[in-house]
């Protein structure tokens, strides 16, 4: 950019132009390093290879007890061809290819997924209606007037609560 501007590019045609003819040229001639060894080292790929596999955004989903799975908001159905043994429960490859399709792996083998209906939304119950409670039983006149009674009565000033000595000894047992 700094090229760019320096240059003073203003068009894409301009700037097209730029890279041609100044900044290839610079690039390969002080940026570039020959390889140790002329030799193409790139292997082609092998049966064992899934380029689109590898070229997919990758998450795990685990399969429910119904042989299902849930992938964003929807759910998929494993094709009962594809279950196998320790299928239920299991962690599973979630591929989003670039093409849009969707693949699921378990293991080295890839899993036939089809699309579930939609569930219908169950029908709210209505909430069984409240018990009434039982008010709690009030004191009685007779209980309520011994309990004002016993906390009308004064108590002891705090001086003379602290000269009560409840201590036993040897000499006050007697």
């Amino acid at each position: 950019m700094k090229g760019l501007r320096v240059a003073r590019v203003k068009t894409l045609a301009a700037a097209n132009r730029f890279l041609d003819e100044e900044f290839l040229p610079w690039w390969n001639q002080h940026l570039t390093v020959a390889p140790a060894n002329a030799t193409d080292a790139h292997r082609a790929l092998g049966p064992e290879h899934s380029l689109p596999g590898i070229l997919s955004r990758v998450e795990t989903r685990q399969v429910q007890n119904d042989y299902t799975l849930s992938i964003e908001s929807r759910r998929y159905a494993i094709a009962r061809e594809s279950i196998g043994a320790g299928l239920r429960g299991a962690t599973v490859r979630i591929e989003f290819r670039l093409d849009g399709q969707l693949a699921a792996r378990f293991g080295e083998r890839y899993l036939t997924l089809s699309a579930c209906a939609e569930r219908p939304e169950p029908a709210v119950a209505p909430a069984p209606p409240k018990l009434r409670t039982q008010k709690k039983p009030q004191p009685s006149a007779n209980s309520r007037a011994s309990l004002d009674r016993l906390f009308r009565q004064p108590g002891p000033s705090v001086l003379a609560t602290a000269r009560i000595d409840r201590t036993r000894t040897v000499q006050r047992l007697g």
